[in-house]
């Protein structure tokens, strides 16, 4: 038989006045780590889209030059870890993102390389057919699809695309889809030369060793220190993992400080106000504690009793919180955030950590209230309604 001061007990006899208070720890679950997951989801969705610098890099010309000059091409290639370096063309297609749309680089490389790259980023074709050598076609991934509404034969990218910037005097079709992890797109290096007459030609270099690329990216120019690396930041730039990373952080530094401040009010405020409803909630059974205390039991025995009760009501509660908020976010990543641009992480760690607070603060308002009037409670008073 379960002990009359056993949490569960209380539970099952009164689950009217145990639900409200469990579902507004859901609601608070799921309200803080979805508003945490949609903040990280920034960040998120513009390391996915640019996710092809951690697989190869490009050194670009400063706009002196139409070329990467041969002196600075002689120090990449001179690097013992670097594998290949190819010369490229791009144009760019827009992209929808939560900022707005954004160019995509297309890049224009030959064909054996193209090949290449495909197979260091761990894709491959599922429908179509790799870019015709001087044709104004273009293979893109399937999210780049997905993102654009595009199907086999569309335009990628013409002198009439509204938003973002024209990506190219002549209308470019989509030939071919890539399956993959990696948001990528590649046309050919010659259709690039032939219309892209005036834009810079750039040098693309991947390492023998995927995970030694990031280092050389540092040796070469490091992020935020550009002037202290190999490469000459008056003749080049350096389009690495790290320095997009650094200047993505940079200049959205003031929105990920609003967005923080925003995010940490919510999430006092909700500690604040679920706590407070959790003094409410015990102190409308003072009644039933009176009760026990003045048949005998110890108020130490009955604020163990308020913790227990406490501490289980809010275990329930964060789960079933976290569980809702997991099936929510996975059904509105592919319902509603990834049409638009946005990329979230319903499994986002991060964004569930910002819940601890939830349990803490009921269980501190609930034990330090209630132990307080427990201490000072007159049996005899409450019983006779006094």
């Amino acid at each position: 038989m379960r002990h009359p001061l056993s949490a569960l007990t209380y539970f099952q006899r009164n689950p009217a006045k145990v639900l409200p208070m469990g579902f507004v720890i859901v609601l608070c679950v799921f309200l803080i780590a979805s508003i945490a997951t949609i903040v990280n989801s920034i960040d998120l969705t513009i390391l996915t889209i640019y996710g092809y610098t951690r697989h190869y890099t490009y050194v670009i010309p400063q706009r002196v030059t139409q070329n990467v000059p041969d002196d600075q091409v002689k120090i990449v290639r001179r690097d013992p870890r670097v594998d290949r370096v190819m010369n490229a063309g791009v144009f760019f297609t827009n992209i929808k993102t939560v900022m707005g749309r954004l160019p995509f680089v297309v890049l224009g490389v030959e064909g054996k390389d193209q090949e290449y790259l495909l197979k260091r980023v761990g894709t491959g074709l599922v429908a179509g057919r790799l870019p015709a050598d001087g044709m104004p076609e273009a293979v893109l991934s399937e999210p780049l699809v997905q993102n654009k509404n595009i199907k086999l034969g569309d335009l990628v990218a013409g002198p009439t695309d509204e938003g973002g910037i024209s990506g190219s005097p002549v209308a470019v079709r989509l030939v071919g889809i890539l399956k993959g992890p990696t948001w990528i797109a590649f046309t050919s290096r010659s259709f690039c030369d032939q219309t892209f007459l005036t834009s810079p030609r750039c040098v693309v270099f991947t390492t023998k060793k995927p995970g030694d690329l990031f280092a050389v990216n540092q040796e070469l120019m490091p992020a935020g220190r550009k002037s202290e690396g190999k490469l000459a930041p008056s003749k080049v730039q350096l389009l690495s993992f790290q320095n997009l990373v650094r200047e993505l952080r940079d200049s959205l530094s003031s929105m990920y400080l609003i967005m923080a401040v925003v995010n940490g009010t919510v999430i006092f405020v909700i500690a604040l106000m679920s706590g407070m409803l959790s003094n409410i909630y015990f102190t409308q059974r003072i009644a039933e504690f009176a009760v026990l205390a003045a048949i005998g039991y110890q108020r130490a025995r009955l604020i163990t009793r308020v913790v227990g009760e406490t501490f289980l009501l809010t275990i329930i509660g964060w789960l079933l919180g976290a569980l809702v908020t997991l099936v929510m976010l996975s059904y509105l990543k592919t319902a509603v955030f990834e049409p638009r641009g946005l990329i979230i992480n319903p499994r986002d760690i991060f964004a569930y950590k910002y819940t601890i607070p939830i349990p803490f603060s009921i269980t501190a308002f609930a034990v330090a209230t209630i132990a307080l009037r427990l201490l000072r409670l007159d049996p005899v008073t409450i019983i006779e309604r006094r």
